[in-house]
């Protein structure tokens, strides 16, 4: 029997104490779940309840089985609670909760005055249903014309019952005047019930009511406007047109159980056994809800704004849960805002449920962060205090350390550092030093703001939006969409170690997608041919065949976008990829690994054909569309150089003075070659002649005949042996012997071998050699490369012990031993790098021998290959390394410097550009040492360094007024035309022409190749004005 019913508060998120949870949720909308009540039965449960439930303003009505219980409009308060004869199917209430309407199993209706709680009328309606329920549905209409009167409609198993014209206000002032008989009987204007019996179809219904066949077998019905929603007993819901009675719509695929109608965000929840919340007519899902299969909707009005259901739930820790469930609780269901939802879970400290939650709805998921690490150091202070063992402290360290790491906020993570109480001496240096780093990191990041956007550009917003932007790479897709390829390639050259790990194909394509169409092509192909493009080969190399792509139809597209400049401007975009160089080959095991995809096949087509389009060009004045060129061969060309010729009488000249050059070039045989053309002449005139008169096609034929001397036909025969290379080349890599005569084949032998088979042969070749795939073979390779070094120090080795050894064991070995000679201090770098060991006490010890065997040209790639590894950054060896590169071409070059001297010093510039502790450097003194080199503009460059604006200022005039300007801007030229200064280059050139157009030095470089670079920059800053001017006065 369920007759215990408890009222419960709810906890803020919803999960209420109870022996179980609330399931799984998902969806787009968010729905706070709570839980007003829970019922219990005071004897033993055999069975699952049968549950049923409606709602109105005037309260709630629960049927658990035979017991119902009423509650008021609040929830909170119990009015009755009555236990039936047989179980419940239906219940109602009307006339401001004073009358309640109950729907028996045994058939019994009954209608009950809740006040004094006296039972009005018991009357069997139907017989007991074989079936499951008698009473199916039940409705209640208030009467619209005379206040105080009921209609009544019953669903029953067996048909449709009509009760009309309830005279309950007449009923309840009978009771107020104690008239209990009077009540009953129902005496007076109206009577208890009107209906009429149809004998033959054993059905009670009023002969005015529409024909209800058209519907069949329904459950549930109710009405919203003028549309009828119907559940029929397969569970299929369906949507009518009232008046018509006319299907409009129906869900068969969808298997509803029970559903009800509600105007809160245009939806419609439907349940199964998850709750589901749909948008009608769409029925697009919002919103879901697991729940247990002991469930059912409380019926409401449609105007209601609160959800409500039932549900069976076990004992706790029943999971499984088996037979049947022992509490039945009621829960309502809530539209919230996701805000609040997220203040709940972190005011319960549910971190992990609060980051998921934050992440699923967009919110501030560093706010979970910065209040579990508040909370953290809260129990960090009783730690220090001994208030906890040695493994629960260790454990809140190693927990903030996490957390930290999440927060990109760097002035609360350095304020948390210093002032969390920390447990030990260690751990406080550790967390002092991470705070270091950060901050170091942010300078860094203030240097590129600076580089990238300029002091114009900065403030308080746009420098936190930047300091905290997680990824940099987005940023450069953003000022590339723009056309700034400078700032986009200042932020490629600062922060390339961010997005260096994560780079796929797909940042590739959006890299590509994003250039600007508007860009400086020369510009654009410096920076690919310099950076991109040997960033690409060494990181994703399978994207080249996306590169290759691209830059093919780039190429293709110049015909048309820059018609002026074809077809120079093609080739220089397609052959990029192949005069590119191999960036970051500081590694042993760098190799060029050149792929032959379908795609650069292509590309390099392209290159051929344009070179030789160039070549019709300029050498032998023939033009010809791209297009037609890709459809001919040598012997065409031939031909379409003598369709070009307008006169017969020109043939003769022409032929000498361009044909013969190109038949020469080609190897060509002039006479066949002309036999040929005239034949070719002959067929096409033929058939395109439209008149006998048309003669001009014979007098070119006989114009070219007369230059035919001879008519032989020679056949030249070529054959090709076979190339027995590959298999040779597999030979010696595998084999103990070589089969050329030596007698004990080294790694080295082995490792040189397999870079020419991997240059020559294609990836199919290669695996049917190994019988692996072709990444095993290349790190075959790489572990030969490295066992060459380790025979060099005599350090035996086989493949096998050295792929099975523990690599940062082994490293730390090997420099344990032989940490005093060169060959192993660079071994040991590219080990730990290749197998990313990070640990600073070897790096501090590694940059301090480098520096120490002055191997600075190796030093300055390492230094480049550890600038994305921050913890690195706060070793005492990392900043003085830095210093060390950047200054050492100073320390030996000469004025002028030698051709070697002068590559280190450009060398030197891209290194200064590139240094994460650049705002630790003495910039002037650097640009004093190019200045005193007669390097102007690197001079130059150094100056829009320094990050104070008055003082860069001061510098920068100071220096343009003692400095030849003309040489500043031959340097630039000269020196600084690869892509990876380019677009500080152009800063400089920006910079000098502004000088020069402030001092009105106008006539001194009107007739230098500068001058219309000095237009261009009149024009782009709009001051063309005062160049006019300055010329009008001088007349």
């Amino acid at each position: 029997m369920w007759n215990d019913i408890e009222l419960l508060a709810n906890d803020d998120t919803g999960k209420e104490q109870l022996p179980v949870g609330l399931g799984h949720e998902c969806g787009t909308a968010l729905y706070q779940v709570d839980t007003l009540l829970q019922i219990t039965s005071s004897e033993k449960v055999s069975v699952n309840p049968q549950l049923y439930a409606c709602n109105s303003r005037d309260g709630s009505i629960i049927v658990v089985d035979r017991s119902v219980a009423l509650l008021d409009s609040t929830g909170q308060s119990l009015q009755m609670h009555i236990q039936f004869d047989t179980n419940v199917d239906v219940v109602g209430m009307c006339q401001e909760k004073q009358f309640l309407v109950v729907g028996e199993r045994s058939g019994n209706f009954h209608v009950i005055h809740i006040p004094s709680k006296q039972t009005l009328l018991t009357k069997s309606l139907v017989e007991k249903s074989s079936r499951e329920k008698t009473y199916l549905n039940l409705f209640i209409e208030k009467d619209n014309a005379d206040a105080g009167v009921y209609h009544m409609f019953v669903l029953t198993s067996n048909g449709f019952f009509c009760i009309i014209c309830l005279p309950l206000a007449k009923t309840q002032e009978a009771i107020d005047k104690m008239d209990m008989i009077t009540a009953k009987k129902g005496k007076g204007d109206y009577v208890l019930s009107k209906w009429e019996v149809d004998t033959t179809n054993n059905l009670v219904s009023v002969r005015s009511f529409a024909d209800s066949s058209l519907i069949k077998d329904a459950s549930k019905l109710q009405v919203l406007d003028n549309l009828l929603f119907v559940l029929d007993t397969e569970n299929i819901l369906s949507m009518w047109d009232v008046y018509s009675l006319t299907l409009i719509w129906d869900w068969p695929l969808i298997h509803i159980e029970d559903f009800l109608l509600s105007t809160e965000s245009d939806s419609s929840p439907v349940v199964m056994r998850s709750l589901m919340v749909f948008a009608l007519p769409t029925m697009q899902p919002l919103y879901s809800l697991e729940v247990s299969i002991v469930s059912s909707l409380v019926q409401s009005g449609i105007g209601t704004d609160t959800i409500y259901f039932l549900e069976g739930i076990h004992e706790k820790h029943q999971i499984p849960p088996e037979g049947p469930v022992s509490i039945v609780v009621m829960r309502s269901l809530t539209e919230a805002l996701p805000e609040n939802r997220l203040s709940r879970l972190l005011h319960k400290h549910k971190f992990t449920e609060a980051e998921n939650f934050a992440i699923q709805f967009g919110l501030d998921v560093e706010l979970v962060y910065k209040v579990k690490a508040n909370t953290i150091l809260e129990k960090l202070a009783s730690a220090s205090v001994g208030s906890y063992d040695h493994e629960v402290w260790l454990d809140l360290v190693n927990e903030t350390k996490e957390n930290l790491q999440k927060i990109q906020d760097s002035q609360f993570v350095v304020d948390y550092c210093i002032n969390a109480p920390w447990p030990l001496y260690e751990t406080t240096q550790e967390m002092l030093n991470y705070a270091k780093l950060r901050v170091l990191r942010a300078q860094a990041r203030l240097t590129t703001f600076y580089g990238a956007f300029g002091l114009e550009k900065f403030s308080g917003i746009a420098w936190t939006e930047f300091l905290n932007n997680k990824d940099i790479f987005k940023n450069i897709l953003l000022q590339l969409e723009e056309g700034n390829l400078s700032c986009a390639q200042y932020l490629w050259l600062r922060h390339q170690a961010d997005f260096e790990s994560s780079f796929d194909e797909k940042m590739l394509e959006n890299l590509l997608n994003a250039i600007h169409f508007t860009v400086p092509l020369k510009e654009l192909c410096l920076w690919l041919k310099n950076v991109v493009i040997p960033f690409l080969r060494r990181v994703v190399p399978k994207g080249q065949k996306i590169l290759a792509k691209w830059l093919e139809q780039g190429a293709r597209n110049l015909e048309l976008t820059d018609k002026a400049n074809w077809p120079e401007n093609g080739l220089q975009m397609a052959e990029v990829f192949f005069t590119s160089k191999n960036q970051g080959e500081m590694g042993l095991t760098s190799f060029n690994q050149w792929t032959p995809l379908e795609e650069v096949h292509r590309l390099k087509k392209l290159v051929n054909d344009l070179q030789e389009l160039i070549k019709l060009y300029r050498k032998y004045n023939c033009r010809l569309a791209l297009c037609d060129f890709e459809k001919e061969n040598a012997n065409t060309i031939v031909f379409r150089m003598f369709d070009k010729i307008l006169a017969p009488e020109l043939v003769p000249s022409i032929l000498e003075k361009f044909i013969k050059p190109y038949l020469c070039e080609h190897n060509l045989q002039k006479d066949e070659l002309l036999l040929q053309y005239i034949k070719d002449l002959l067929e096409r005139c033929r058939t395109r002649s439209t008149s006998v008169f048309e003669t001009a096609w014979e007098a070119k034929a006989i114009a070219v005949i007369d230059c035919i001397s001879d008519t032989d036909v020679i056949y030249l025969l070529q054959s090709r042996p076979v190339d027995y290379s590959s298999r040779m080349l597999f030979a010696i890599t595998t084999s103990a012997t070589s089969p050329i005569g030596v007698t004990q084949l080294t790694f080295a032998h082995r490792s040189r071998a397999l870079k020419c088979l991997l240059y020559l042969a294609d990836t199919n070749t290669v695996e049917s050699l190994f019988k692996k795939p072709i990444e095993k073979v290349k790190y075959f390779l790489k572990c030969c490369i490295y066992l060459a070094e380790f025979e060099i120090l005599n350090i035996p080795y086989t493949y096998e012990s050295f792929h099975k050894s523990p690599k940062e064991g082994m490293i730390k070995g090997l420099w344990k031993n032989h940490s005093h000679e060169p060959t192993a201090v660079r071994l040991v770098t590219e080990l730990s790098l290749e197998y990313k060991v990070y640990d600073s006490q070897l790096w501090n010890g590694l940059l301090q021998k480098l520096l120490g065997f002055s191997m600075i040209q190796y030093l300055r790639r390492v230094l480049i290959a550890i600038t994305g590894i921050h913890s690195l950054w706060e070793i005492p060896n990392f900043s003085r390394a830095w210093r060390s590169v950047v200054l050492s071409p100073f320390l030996t070059a000469s004025c002028p410097p030698s051709p070697k001297q002068l590559e280190e010093c450009c060398e030197c510039f891209v290194i200064l550009l590139k240094c994460p502790v650049l705002a630790d450097l003495d910039v002037i003194g650097i640009a004093k040492q190019y200045a005193q080199l007669d390097l102007p503009a690197f001079a130059l460059g150094c100056l829009l360094l320094i990050p104070q604006s008055e003082k860069r200022e001061q510098q920068i005039q100071g220096f343009l007024s003692t400095c030849n300007i003309e040489t500043v801007l031959q340097q630039i030229d000269e020196h600084m035309n690869t892509g990876e200064v380019v677009a500080f280059a152009s800063q400089i050139r920006s910079l000098v022409l502004d000088s020069i157009i402030n001092e009105k030095l106008y006539e001194k470089f009107l007739k230098t190749k500068y001058f219309p670079l000095l237009k261009q920059q009149l024009m782009n800053t709009h001051r063309m004005k005062e160049l006019v001017d300055y010329f009008a006065k001088k007349n």
